[in-house]
């Protein structure tokens, strides 16, 4: 049992270490940001502010 949890440790461990922002060397940035709001994804924007319907922060879109 104690081998087990021990190798279970080490694989979450090592994929911690693995970078989930790596960017697709396809996609190219287009030099827009866009900005939505959490609550409502339809509402956009390409200046921050807040979201019309809620009033909530508008915040970045990852492309």
């Amino acid at each position: 049992m104690k081998k087990l949890i021990i190798i279970c440790s080490m694989a979450v461990f090592a994929s911690c270490g693995q970078s989930s922002t790596k960017q697709n060397p396809a996609s190219k940035p287009t030099g827009k940001t866009t900005y939505t709001c959490t609550m409502h994804p339809e509402v956009k924007s390409e200046k921050p502010g807040v979201c019309p319907k809620c009033g909530m922060d508008l915040v970045e879109v990852e492309r």
